[in-house]
Parts: structure tokens; sequence; C-alpha cells
């Protein structure tokens, strides 16, 4: 399974609980408004794993996303459209609530080297 996992940091000035809040509450149902029946056809999963806070420092990401994908081809459909005009409303929503800048992509090949 292809994922992009996507490590992501809270825009300044939000806390992690507004963070989770706009990425669960608003940003999660835009995505699944506009997205492309294509696109949805192309995703095996979308998870949010939101950092906890153990009552120490700030974690180092606030959220690890993953959207899966069958085969690269799905990632191709996905990646299109995100970054292309018609991905450009999500784009622009994720400015809200997350440091773009301080986003970190990486494609991954899900493997399982054991069953537990």
């Amino acid at each position: 399974m292809i994922k992009i996992v996507a490590l992501l940091k809270r825009r300044a000035g939000l806390s992690a609980a507004e963070f989770a809040e706009y990425y669960e509450q608003r940003h999660a149902p835009l995505f699944a408004r506009i997205i492309p029946p294509e696109v949805e056809q192309a995703i095996t999963h979308y998870i949010q794993n939101h950092a906890v806070d153990l009552g120490g420092r700030d974690a180092a990401w606030d959220c690890v996303t993953e959207i899966g994908f069958r085969d690269l081809a799905g990632m191709r459909v996905w990646s299109d459209w995100y970054a292309g005009p018609r991905g450009a409303v999500l784009r622009e929503d994720e400015e809200t609530f997350m440091d773009t800048a301080a986003r970190v992509v990486v494609v991954t090949d899900e493997r399982r080297p054991v069953d537990v």
C-alpha cells in the first residue's frame, strides 16, 4: 500500500486543542465535501494521528496524517487534484490552522514484516 505520511505542526497562536478541533471538525468535512469521485475512489484510508499531551513539552509534531492508496497511480490521481486548481480551496484552508512551511511529507510503501 502506498501512503502519503504528513507530519503537521499547528500554526502559531493556536493551542493543540484548537488545532485538533479545526482539523477534525472543519478541515476534514471540507475535504469530504469537495473531493471529486475519482479522487475519493483512489483513497483507501485517511487517518489523523494526533499527538498525546503527556504533560511535558509540546510534541515535535501535532499530528501525523496518513492518506493511503492501493498503488502509485492512485496517489498520482490525488496529487494531481491536490496540487491543481481544484485542490486550491483545501490548500488555502490548511493555512488557517497549520504551519505549512514546517510540514514534512513522505511517500511510503507500507510493509508488515511480522504479524502482530
